[in-house]
C-alpha cells in the first residue's frame, strides 16, 4: 500500500463503496472473503487513526477476526499469522499493549515455516509494542537479534521499517540513559530508513521519519535544522491529508517553540494538535500532546488552565493504559505548577507520579522524581519570598544548547562554574539552575569582590555575639542562609588565596565553623560561581588556586557575549521593552524594523547593556513616540553613548565619535603589531612610522604604554673601526 492508504481504498471502491459500510462480498469464495475482509479491516484501521475517527479500530478488529475465522475454516496458517499480526496492531492504537503482545504472539506460532518477510514484518511490529510499552532494551535485543533478516530481503520497505523503528529504539534509549551514543547512532539509522523507503516510494514513512529528525535536532538546539525537516514532513502529510500525522508534526513543533521560549507559538500549534487527536485514534498521543499544551500554557501564565490540561493528559493515559505518559504528566505538572500547589498538594501529585513511573528505567524521569522528591520530604517548605526560576529569554540555538546542558546540571548536586562577560546573564543562568533543581532552601548572593580579607569568614559562615568588636548579635552567614538552596559566589576570582582554601573546605567538607564558634555545622548548599575574568589563566600564573578550580569546575558552563548569538538580540530586546513599558506606564513604541536593528549595536556590556539603554530611551521619550530603524542605526555607529533611540543625535560630536574610531583602529594595529610602533604604521596605512608616534604624543598619549619600549642600538665596533 506504500502507505497510500485512500489509493488502496480506491482498488475496493466496488466491493466497499462507504468507508463506514461493510463490504460487499456476496459471490466470493470463501478464501477471497477472507481476503477481502482481512483487506478491508487493515484499511479501516489505518484510515481511521490517520483521520481520528472514532470507534475505527473496533471496526478493524471486527474485520479483521472474522477474516481470521475464515482463514482458519481453511487452514491458511500463513494467513491466519498475517490476520493475528494486522489484529495486534490495532490493539497497538489503542494503548493496549499486553493485548497486542498476546496477540502478535499467536502470529509468531504460525510464522515458524511462512516466509521471511511475513516474519520480518510480525517482528518489527513486536519491536513497536515493546517499545511504546516502554520496554526499550527489549525492543533493541528482538531488532538487533534479527539484524540478519532484515539484511537477507531485498524489500525496501521492510528494511526502511526496520532502520526506522531502530532508530526510533536508539533515540529513546539515548534520552533515557543520557547516552549521546545512541543518539548519535539514530541519526544515522534514520538516513538509512529514509533512504529505503524513498527508493520504496513509502512517502508517508519518510515524512513520519522527517518528524522524528525535527524532534531529535530540536532537543540538541539546532532550531533552524528542527523547522527545516518539520516543515518536510508537514508538507507530505498535507499532500496525504493525513489529519493525525498532521497532528503529530504540530506538537513536536510545539515542542521546539517551547524550547526556543516562542511560548504563544508553541501554544497555537499544539492546541489544534488536541482538537485533531480528541476526535480519536491513538491515546498516548493524544496524552503527550496534552502535556505539552499544559507546559505552554503555564509558561504562558494560564496556570488553572495547565493544571487542568496536565490532569486530562494523566486521565486519557491512564485508560489507554500507559503508566509512563500518565506519570510523565503528573510529574510535569509539579515541575511547571509546583509552587502553585500547596503543600498537601503539591505531595499528592508526586505520589501518583511515583506510583506510575516506579518501574520506569530512564534515567531522566529518575532524576526528576528524585528532585520532586526533595519537596516533599524536607523538613521546611520553600522560602516566604517566593522563588521562580526566571526566564532566560533567547532565540538562538547555541543559547537554547547552553540551557539545555544547564537544565541537565541543574539535576545534580555539583558545584557550577559560569564564566562570561560582564552583563551576559550569569546570575539569571545562576538563579534557572536553581529553580529547576528542585532544592527548597533560598538563593543567596555573594558579591565576592566586595569582602575584605577579615570579612569573609563572617560573611559566609557566620559570627557568634562577642566574638568580635562589632559582632553584637549571632549572625548565621551566607552559607547556613543558604542550606537547603544554592550559595551563588559572583566574581569569584578577586577572592584571596587565603579565602579561596577557607571555601574550598566548605565544598569539600560540607562543614561551616562559625566566627567565636568551636564546633562546625554541616550543611546542605550547592555552590555556583562565577567570574568574567580568565580564570583558567589564573590559574596557570598561580593567582587562583588550581584545587579550588577544579572543585568548582565539576560543571562549566560559559555564556557567549551577545555578538556571538545575535539572535537573541530581538528576543532580549522584546523582552526588555514590554518591562520596561509596563514598569513605567509608558506608550513608546519600538517598530519590528528597529527591534531587528538592534543586531547590529555594538553592546560591549551585553544584555545589561541593551536593557539600560532601552530604560534610557522609555524614560526620556514622550509617550506615543515611535522608534525607528533608522534611530537605531545611528546609534549602532555612535562611539559615544550618552545617547538614546528616543534622540540619537543627543550631544554628538563628529570630531568625538571620528576620535573615538580612530583610537580603536591604533589600538588593534598595536596589538597585532605587538607594540612595534613602525608596524603598526604599515599596517595604518602610513608611509612613516613618526607620523603614529605624533598621534600618540599629542592625540592618544594614554596609548603610549601599548608600544614595545624602544632599545638603544649599539653602533658595530668593526663598522667604527674600519670608519
Amino acid at each position: 500500500m506504500a502507505g497510500d492508504y485512500e489509493s488502496a481504498r480506491e482498488t475496493l471502491s466496488e466491493i466497499w463503496p462507504q468507508f463506514d459500510e461493510c463490504p460487499h462480498l456476496d459471490g466470493l469464495d470463501r478464501l477471497t472473503t477472507g481476503e477481502v475482509l482481512l483487506r478491508v479491516g487493515v484499511l479501516t484501521g489505518y484510515i481511521g487513526s490517520s483521520k481520528q475517527i472514532a470507534e475505527s479500530q473496533e471496526d478493524a478488529k471486527n474485520l479483521i477476526t472474522q477474516s481470521l475465522t475464515v482463514f482458519e475454516s481453511l487452514g491458511e496458517k500463513g494467513r491466519v499469522a498475517e490476520a493475528y499480526s494486522d489484529l495486534a496492531v490495532c490493539y497497538w492504537r489503542e494503548g493496549a499493549f499486553d493485548e497486542a503482545r498476546v496477540t502478535l504472539g499467536e502470529a509468531y506460532k504460525r510464522l515458524e515455516d511462512s516466509n521471511h518477510e511475513l516474519h520480518a514484518k510480525a517482528l518489527l511490529r513486536g519491536a513497536l509494542i515493546e517499545h511504546s510499552a516502554s520496554r526499550l532494551h527489549d525492543a533493541l535485543s528482538m531488532l538487533t537479534y534479527h539484524v540478519n533478516l532484515f539484511n537477507s530481503t531485498n524489500n525496501h520497505a521492510l528494511q526502511g521499517g526496520f532502520h526506522g523503528q531502530l532508530a526510533t529504539v536508539l533515540k529513546d534509549l539515548g534520552f533515557a540513559e543520557l547516552r549521546t551514543d545512541y543518539t548519535d547512532r539514530a541519526l544515522i539509522e534514520f538516513a538509512a530508513a529514509s533512504f529505503h523507503f524513498e527508493q520504496a516510494g513509502h512517502t508517508r514513512y519518510r515524512a513520519r521519519v522527517e518528524n522524528n529528525l525535527g524532534f531529535l535536532f530540536c532537543t540538541t538546539g539546532q532550531f533552524a535544522k528542527a523547522h527545516e525537516h518539520l516543515d518536510r514532513a508537514q508538507n507530505i502529510f498535507a499532500s496525504l491529508r493525513d489529519r493525525g500525522s498532521i497532528a503529530q508534526v504540530d506538537e513536536t513543533r510545539a515542542r521546539t517553540f517551547l524550547a526556543q521560549g516562542r511560548y504563544a507559538e508553541a501554544e497555537r500549534f499544539v492546541k489544534g494538535a488536541v482538537q485533531v487527536l480528541l476526535k480519536g485514534g491513538e491515546q498516548s498521543l493524544l496524552s503527550e500532546a496534552l502535556t505539552t499544551y499544559g507546559r505552554a500554557l503555564a509558561r504562558l501564565g494560564r496556570h488553572q488552565s495547565a493544571q487542568l490540561t496536565f490532569e486530562q493528559a494523566a486521565e486519557v493515559a491512564e485508560q489507554a493504559g500507559d503508566p509512563k505518559s500518565a506519570g510523565e504528566a503528573l510529574l510535569t505538572t509539579l515541575e511547571e505548577l509546583g509552587d502553585r500547589l500547596t503543600h498537601n498538594e503539591f505531595r499528592i501529585v508526586y505520589e501518583r507520579a511515583d506510583d506510575l513511573l516506579s518501574h520506569s528505567q530512564h534515567l531522566g524521569i529518575l532524576a526528576r522524581l528524585r528532585h520532586c522528591a526533595r519537596r516533599v520530604l524536607t523538613t521546611h517548605k520553600r522560602s516566604a519570598e517566593y522563588f521562580e526560576a526566571p526566564t532566560f529569554v533567547h532565540a538562538s540555538e547555541q543559547t537554547a544548547a547552553l540551557l539545555n546542558a544547564a537544565r541537565t546540571v541543574s539535576l545534580t548536586d555539583g558545584c557550577v562554574l559560569l564564566t562570561g562577560e560582564t552583563g551576559t546573564g550569569k546570575e539569571v543562568l545562576a538563579r534557572a539552575i536553581h529553580g529547576w533543581s528542585g532544592r527548597t532552601g533560598k538563593f543567596v548572593t555573594i558579591n565576592c569582590a566586595t569582602l575584605t580579607e577579615t570579612l569573609f569568614e563572617s560573611q559566609i559562615f557566620g559570627h557568634r555575639k562577642g566574638s568580635f568588636t562589632d559582632a553584637i548579635e549571632n549572625y548565621e552567614g551566607a552559607a547556613r542562609t543558604a542550606s537547603g538552596g544554592t550559595l551563588f559566589l559572583d566574581e569569584i576570582a578577586e577572592l584571596s588565596h587565603q579565602n579561596q582554601g577557607k571555601l574550598l573546605r566548605l565544598i569539600e567538607r560540607r562543614e561551616v565553623l562559625s566566627v567565636g564558634s568551636l564546633v562546625p555545622e554541616t550543611v546542605n548548599v550547592r555552590i555556583i560561581a562565577a567570574t568574567n575574568r580568565d580564570i583558567k589563566g589564573m590559574v596557570a600564573t598561580g593567582l587562583f588556586r588550581e584545587d579550588l578550580f577544579y572543585r568548582l569546575e565539576t560543571f562549566h558552563l560559559t555564556v557567549p557575549p551577545l555578538r556571538e548569538r545575535c539572535d537573541d538580540i530581538p528576543a532580549l530586546a522584546t523582552y526588555f521593552i514590554g518591562e520596561t513599558l509596563r514598569r513605567h506606564g509608558k506608550q513608546v513604541t519600538f517598530t519590528p524594523e528597529a527591534i531587528t536593528a538592534m543586531r547590529t549595536l555594538p553592546l560591549k556590556g551585553n544584555a545589561r547593556e541593551l536593557q539600560s539603554l532601552i530604560e534610557r530611551t522609555v524614560v526620556t521619550a514622550p509617550d506615543a513616540m515611535t522608534i525607528t530603524k533608522e534611530m537605531v542605526e545611528v546609534m549602532a555607529l555612535r562611539q559615544t553613548h550618552r545617547a538614546c533611540f528616543a534622540d540619537p543625535w543627543l550631544n554628538f560630536s563628529l570630531k568625538e565619535e571620528v576620535s573615538h574610531i580612530e583610537q580603536r583602529f591604533i589600538e588593534m594595529a598595536l596589538k597585532d603589531a605587538d607594540g612595534m610602533v613602525s608596524r603598526a604604521a604599515r599596517l595604518l596605512g602610513f608611509k612613516y612610522h613618526e607620523s603614529l608616534n605624533s598621534l600618540l604624543k599629542h592625540r592618544f598619549p594614554h596609548l603610549l604604554g601599548a608600544r614595545t619600549p624602544v632599545t638603544t642600538r649599539r653602533r658595530s665596533i668593526i663598522r667604527s673601526n674600519a670608519l
